[in-house]
């Protein structure tokens, strides 16, 4: 036997929280705790509420309304805002009006933020709050994975940049000037630049005499003093003993290096300790007409140019010619 069952509006706000009842001619009667929170507090009717959820479907509110009322399903999109899609049915008590019962689905996590909702806002057999703990804990496993990955990178990025840094002088290292020269090799942007090898000059007696706390500190000195003439994207390393190598972006012509090289010069004797006269033999190589297969033989010719140097009677800038063709120039540093 079919008996007829009368709800009043207390047992309809517990069981259907997110209801709505409509006149036949679309006025709000009265909304469910929930529905009340999404609805704008001076709207009369069904269309100062929703819109419709496509374009496609009927123009007017309250046709889509009916026709759930026929046993179609609803959704419809809040006026209000318009990203959060609500989907229910519509079913005809009697007494000429319509009862609206709605869900989230998949637009939950957006409406809880939205509009402040909480466990208290749905019934609760409603799936919709195993979505919301099932979104709450996605998020924040996405929110500590994501938490992780930054770790992981600036890790890795520590990691890399320790395997390129001299610990005593904290420039590059040999593995360190290898990978700029690779980079700034490798022909796609036609960067040029100028290397620059550069041994000292009596830095074994500061050692001998003195001991190597000294030692240490004056080449910690000379890589301050490559770093003043030097700019951000350029490139100073230390890659063994007393050698250092300068990677100088841009073109450069003989008296400009050679100026560089003076001024090289001159700082490392102002950095040398007591009376042991250290100062710097330099080498010069532009990397025209070398490619990125080109480092091994790049850093031979600057070494040429180097020992020409010392052979000159050290403390002097060579200047190596071109890949091409030319011949090696020697210039005198500062005395």
């Amino acid at each position: 036997m079919t008996q007829a069952l009368t709800l009043g509006k207390a047992a309809l706000d517990r069981l259907m929280p997110m209801h709505l009842c409509l006149s036949e001619d679309g006025q709000i009667r009265f909304a469910g705790p929930t529905m009340r929170k999404l609805i704008p507090p001076d709207a009369k009717t069904a269309e100062d509420v929703f819109v419709r959820a496509k374009t496609a479907e009927p123009v007017c509110v309250m046709d889509s309304i009916r026709s759930a009322g026929a046993g179609s399903r609803l959704s419809l999109r809040l006026r209000c805002h318009p990203q959060t899609l609500l989907r229910g049915h519509a079913v005809a008590p009697g007494s000429g009006s319509l009862l609206l019962n709605f869900g989230f689905r998949v637009g939950l996590s957006d409406a809880v933020a939205a509009f402040g909702l909480t466990e208290s806002d749905f019934a609760p057999p409603e799936l919709a709050l195993e979505l919301m703990f099932l979104q709450e804990a996605n998020r924040a496993i996405q929110q500590e994975l994501a938490r992780f990955n930054r770790h992981l990178m600036l890790a890795r990025q520590d990691a890399e940049r320790e395997a390129h840094t001299d610990p005593l002088t904290a420039v590059l290292n040999r593995r360190g000037l290898l990978s700029a020269m690779r980079e700034a090799l490798d022909g796609r942007d036609g960067r040029c630049f100028a290397l620059i090898h550069l041994d000292l000059d009596n830095f074994k007696p500061v050692n001998d005499r003195l001991g190597h706390s000294a030692g240490d500190r004056l080449l910690r000195d000379v890589a301050q003093v490559l770093g003043r003439v030097t700019r951000s994207h350029d490139h100073v390393a230390r890659i063994g003993g007393d050698e250092f190598v300068l990677l100088l972006g841009g073109s450069w012509s003989r008296q400009a290096l050679t100026g560089i090289g003076t001024r090289i010069i001159e700082g490392i004797r102002q950095v040398s300790p007591g009376d042991c006269d250290v100062s710097a033999s330099l080498g010069i190589v532009l990397s025209a007409g070398y490619g990125p297969d080109d480092i091994d033989r790049m850093l031979n010719d600057a070494d040429v140019a180097l020992y020409r140097s010392k052979r000159g009677g050290k403390g002097r800038v060579s200047v190596a010619p071109l890949a091409a063709a030319g011949t090696l120039t020697m210039l005198p540093g500062p005395r």
